[in-house]
This record gives C-alpha cells, structure tokens and sequence, in this order.
C-alpha cells in the first residue's frame, strides 16, 4: 500500500480542546517530501477542509524528516516534460489552487522549515503568514538552472522577497541560507534546531492573543491594500468600522477597558511540541 503524501493533526490549545492548532505535515520523507501530484491535492483537500473547523486558531505547515520539501518530485517533472501545452497549462492550474488554497486560509499560517526547501517548497513558504527557519535551513529557487521559471509561485515570492534578493534568487538559482532567507523577508525567525518547539509556541501563543475574526479581516485587507497598490480608500473604513461595531470588536473593547482578558485569549502550556510529529517514522 503507498503511504499517504501529507498526515494531518490537531494540537490543543487549551485544555477545552475547542481552540487548536492544525498540523499539515509533508509526509514523503524518502524523497525529501518532494511534490507530486497526488500531495498537491492531498494538500489542497486537507486545507479546504480545515477551513471549516471553527475550532482551529492556526495552520502550521512542516515537512516530515531531515527536509521540509525538495520540491518537484524526479518522476513528475518527467512526466511534465512529456505533456502537451494544453496539458501543462491543466498541470499548472493543479499548482496553483494548492497554493491558492494555503494563502487564502483564512487564520494564521505558520510554515516551520527544517534543512531544503527547494523550487515550488519556496513557493509554499512564501504563502505562509510566518516562516520560522531553523539556521542549518538551505533555500533555493532551482528552476532557471533547469531551463525553467518559477512562475507559479512567482506572485507569493514577489509578496514576501524583497524585489533585489528575488531578482537574483530566481536568475541564478543559487542556494542561500536561513539568516540570507530572512534578510531577504522570506524568513521572520531563525533557530537552533533544537529550539524548534519554542519558537512555534512563541508564535503561537502571540496568535492565540488576536482575535480570530480581526486576523481574517487583517488577512484580507492586505490583499486589499495589494490590489489597490497601497492606496487609500473606503474600504479601509468600512474595515475599521465594522471591526469596531462587531461582537468580537465589542467584546476585546471591553475587556480592555475591564483590564482583564479577551474571551479568545490562550495561555500556550508548556507542553506544546510541533517536534515530535516532525520525526521520521521507519516502517
């Protein structure tokens, strides 16, 4: 029987277990979790369904093993290179709703990269709200060594790099580090492997602080802002208003003005580890 390409999990964020963390793990650790098919839409279906737990705070995306992902699996890049136009134009749109779908999650995402993340798994990580990188990390955007671009995930690179370290990324396909990675702004924080499980928690418990709806709101704004090329308008009022207006606008107001706690808030417990589900598992 073939494995599954992705495992999906929970992780409690609070005793209730009616907030949680959701946990997307690449799960092909004999090739590096490199893409094929069938994890693109292993990843497509598990986020779209995610979407409708109202229980989750946070999506966390990580790779199973030594790497967070390769990108192209050997075998589907020879099977693309054998399609049509026609067809690689269908191949390309498969492509593009997986990462649709990780960078229209309505919550929080957090991509945690361990050792390659090569080509499209750039593409992944660039879709993610926050990238924490641990410092043996290796990135590179592999494609024009190929005779190829990265054109799918070209609009999340452009969201994330600055214009100057992308520019050369993509035209040289040279590998760069994690500390080079955040320099670039495609990394927000750098660690010791070790240190793995405290960062996430770090990040995790200041996402917990936030109200749900607001991180939506603040999600789809910037697309907002992005569309509009940074200017201003009535939308941005209309944003501020029915945040102000709304229940969960009310409520953080007045818990703020009690001096007490915001009803979504959440107290991380020390307990909370992303590393043990990241190991490989041998058969």
């Amino acid at each position: 029987m073939i494995a599954a390409p992705t495992s999906w999990t929970t992780l409690n964020l609070d005793e209730s277990g009616n907030s949680k963390a959701g946990v997307l793990i690449l799960d092909r650790p004999d090739t590096a979790n490199a893409f094929s098919g069938a994890m693109l839409d292993a990843i497509t279906e598990a986020i779209r369904n995610a979407v409708s737990d109202p229980s989750l705070r946070c999506l966390i995306i990580a790779g199973r093993g030594k790497h967070f992902c390769a990108g192209a699996d050997l075998g589907w890049m020879q099977e693309s290179a054998r399609l049509s136009h026609q067809e690689n134009l269908a191949d390309a749109a498969r492509l593009t709703h997986m990462f649709e779908a990780v960078a229209n999650f309505p919550r929080p995402t957090i991509a945690l990269v361990r050792g390659a993340a090569y080509g499209g798994a750039v593409g992944l990580v660039a879709c993610c709200d926050i990238v924490i990188a641990t410092e043996t990390s290796r990135f590179c955007l592999s494609e024009a060594r190929l005779g190829l671009v990265p054109a799918v995930i070209m609009p999340y690179l452009a969201r994330r790099f600055s214009p100057g370290p992308l520019r050369r990324a993509a035209l040289t396909s040279r590998v760069f580090d994690a500390q080079e990675a955040r320099n670039a702004g495609l990394v927000d924080v750098v660690v010791e492997g070790g240190d793995l499980d405290d960062a996430t928690r770090t990040e995790v418990g200041h996402v917990v602080q936030a109200g749900p709806l607001a991180q939506s709101t603040i999600k789809k704004l910037l697309d907002q802002v992005r569309e509009q090329s940074g200017r201003q308008g009535d939308y941005t009022a209309q944003a501020i208003a029915l945040a102000r207006t709304g229940n969960e606008g009310q409520a953080g107001l007045q818990a703020f003005f009690a001096k007490s706690p915001s009803p979504w808030s959440i107290k991380i417990s020390d307990e909370f580890k992303i590393s043990p589900l990241l190991e490989r598992i041998e058969s």
